[in-house]
Order: structure tokens, then C-alpha cells, then sequence
């Protein structure tokens, strides 16, 4: 048989097998199959969640063989080089980038969990885990990528479209590739709002994707919750906000060896103004 739409239905029917009561089903063993698959990849992701437990080879219990590959094909690539590879297409009809929201997911778990967890480390003091781990690596690695050349390497977008909108398999960029294209910028807004609200409120993650999501084409009670994350991002994250945390993840990132040449010849003027210019770009397209 095909794989399963890559739709958040599909994400729904994979974390609802996950958290099932059956052995070892609870609501973080989603988070921790998806870090072990690949999620949360990058060299400032692992400095603040943390090394990934090891892969997983075979699926848990429970998961049909086709939702096991799809869930590998969804989650098991390198943002770097490919970010929008690992998308789902929501009813509001959006393309979300699972790696950011399920980073954001998890900070959320780990902060509402009240313990269960391993504290969060903190490798800068000022840096905010859920922002970076969401967007602010992706957005400052992004414009750090493009600084010094002649100003026609992509820093944020493109959209895409999909093949089929009942059956979604392939998604299409439609422009110059960046690290921040709209699916990942919708990921890490999303990521953001639900991490927030799992610090604050611990719920199944089935029942808060649900919530948010809605399912199938929509839902017939107005707009989704999901429509409205532009606004709600905007709320939780002023620009000042998000350039004071692509500044952190920068420093972060200079001392690690994969970035550390990246950052060698950049001063901390030069990573403000790159931060300024990021958040302001960043939030003048998507917010």
C-alpha cells in the first residue's frame, strides 16, 4: 500500500497510536521517537535539548509499517539541507514543517512536565529554549548563510504546492530555496504557541493537535485556532523579543565546532545588525 497522506490527520492518527495505553504508549514517548528519528538535528538544537536518544530501528508496537515509514520519511532528513522535506499539509490550508513544532512541542513538555524530564540546559543565559529550538537557529543561521554574497541567496520562503490536495505526498518549493521557507516559519510559529501553552497547561498532545488543527478540511464551528498563529506568535514574540534570541543562538553557535567557521570573522556588531534585519524581515512576512 502508499503512504499515508502527509496531512496532520496523518500526524493525529501516529501520535494517538503513540499515546495509546498500551505498553510503553504515554505523551512523551512521541516527542522522544520523533527526536531519535531525526527531529531537533541541529548543532544549537542539541546544545539545548540535548543528544537524541538512540535511533529507533524498529516501530513501537502498535504502528502499522506504512505509518512507520512515513513518520521516518517525515522526520529523518537534514533541515539543512532540505527543511521543507518534513511537512504536513493542515485543514486551514497551510504546509507546517514538523521539525520545528515538534521541538517546540517537547521544550513545552519538558517545562510542564513539573520534573519527569531532564532540566533543559541553558548554554546562554539570555537564550529563551523554546525560541531557539522553534526559529531563532533557523532564522540567524539562514541570514549568516547569505551575508557577504550579492544579496541573491533566499533568506526566508518560498511556499510551495502539493500534488494532490486529498492525497498530499509531494510537496513543491515554488522559488529560491532558504533554511526559512513559509512551511518552517509556520512550524516554528506553531511550535511556539503550542509549546507555550503545554508550559503552561500539561495536555495529551492527540487532544492539543486536535485542538489546534482541527481535522479533516476544517471544521464547520469558523476558523481554526491554526488560522489565527500569525497573531498569536505576534503576541508571544515582539521583535525585540526574537532579535534578542537570534543574537543568543548566534553567540551559542560560534562556540560550536560545525558553526564555528561560519562565526569566525563575524563581530557582535555585525551579529546585532544581522539579528535586527532577521527579526524585522521575519516578522514583516510572516506576522
Amino acid at each position: 500500500p502508499g503512504l499515508p497522506p502527509r496531512h496532520t490527520d496523518s500526524l493525529l492518527h501516529l501520535v494517538v497510536a503513540l499515546e495509546s495505553p498500551s505498553p510503553g504508549g504515554s505523551p512523551s514517548s512521541f516527542p522522544a521517537l520523533a527526536r531519535a528519528l531525526g527531529v531537533c538535528s541541529t548543532p544549537g538544537c542539541r546544545a539545548v535539548l540535548g543528544e537524541p536518544p538512540d535511533a529507533a530501528q524498529a516501530p513501537p508496537s502498535g504502528l502499522p509499517p506504512e505509518q512507520w515509514q512515513l513518520l521516518r520519511e517525515l522526520l529523518g532528513h537534514d533541515p539543512m539541507v532540505a527543511p521543507a522535506r518534513g511537512a504536513v499539509l493542515a485543514p486551514d490550508g497551510s504546509t507546517v514543517a514538523l521539525g520545528p513544532l515538534l521541538a517546540g512541542i517537547e521544550v513545552g513538555l519538558r517545562r510542564g512536565s513539573g520534573g519527569s524530564w531532564d532540566p533543559l540546559p541553558t548554554p546562554q543565559p539570555a537564550l529563551d529554549p523554546l525560541l531557539a529550538v522553534t526559529i531563532a537557529e533557523a532564522l540567524g543561521t539562514s541570514f549568516l548563510l547569505a551575508r557577504g554574497g550579492d544579496g541573491d541567496k533566499a533568506t526566508l520562503g518560498p511556499g510551495g504546492c502539493w500534488d494532490d490536495l486529498d492525497d498530499p505526498q509531494n510537496y513543491t518549493l515554488v522559488g529560491p530555496p532558504s533554511l526559512v521557507p513559509d512551511a518552517v516559519a509556520n512550524g516554528a510559529m506553531d511550535g511556539v504557541v503550542l509549546g507555550t501553552r503545554l508550559a503552561q497547561e500539561p495536555t495529551g498532545l492527540a487532544e492539543l493537535l486536535r485542538g489546534y488543527y482541527g481535522t479533516g478540511n476544517g471544521s464547520e464551528s469558523g476558523r481554526l485556532p491554526s488560522s489565527f498563529r500569525r497573531r498569536d506568535f505576534g503576541v508571544l514574540v515582539g521583535p525585540g523579543r526574537l532579535e534578542e534570541q537570534v543574537v543568543a543562538m548566534l553567540e551559542v553557535l560560534r562556540v560550536l565546532p560545525p558553526m564555528r567557521g561560519l562565526l569566525e570573522d563575524v563581530g557582535q556588531e555585525e551579529v546585532a545588525a544581522l539579528a535586527q534585519r532577521a527579526s524585522r524581515e521575519f516578522l514583516e512576512r510572516y506576522v
